[in-house]
């Protein structure tokens, strides 16, 4: 499972509008649709949240599907319709998760969720797996 947020995303829909805030998440629904495999399935998950379940995809899998995800939406150029102006780059921050044998999804949820804050904290634009934050639990 990944789970991508937007990053500065109020900061962004601040500056130029909840319009144009809403083009730029469909921007990023578009780009999960298309990058995910056929069997997955792509959300949102509230917010300027996504989250992708890819099931039977081991860790390097999806770890490797979220750095696709986020260097192509780091390429993406946003325009403003009403005016053409270009708009400032997104990025994305992504964390990624392994579902465990018998666990709660809940659980799954939340260690997807620990390790996108912990790309958010290590300086946004990044893709952190459960793997990181085993190594930051052990380090801290």
């Amino acid at each position: 499972m990944l789970l991508l947020d937007i990053d500065h995303f109020k900061t962004f829909n601040d500056d130029f509008g909840h319009g144009v805030g809403d083009q730029v998440l469909r921007l990023m629904a578009k780009v999960l649709r298309e990058k995910v495999r056929e069997q997955d399935l792509p959300a949102r998950y509230g917010g300027e949240e996504l989250i992708a379940v890819m099931p039977g995809a081991d860790l390097a899998t999806c770890a490797e599907l979220a750095e696709r995800i986020r260097h192509a939406i780091a390429e993406c150029t946003i325009t403003r319709r009403s005016t053409g102006e270009i708009l400032p780059n997104i990025s994305v921050s992504i964390g990624v998760a392994q579902y465990r044998s018998g666990e709660a999804i809940a659980d799954l949820i939340e260690r997807c969720d620990r390790a996108l804050y912990l790309a958010k904290g290590g300086g946004r634009n990044l893709v952190m797996t459960e793997v990181e934050l085993d190594r930051a639990g052990a380090a801290g």
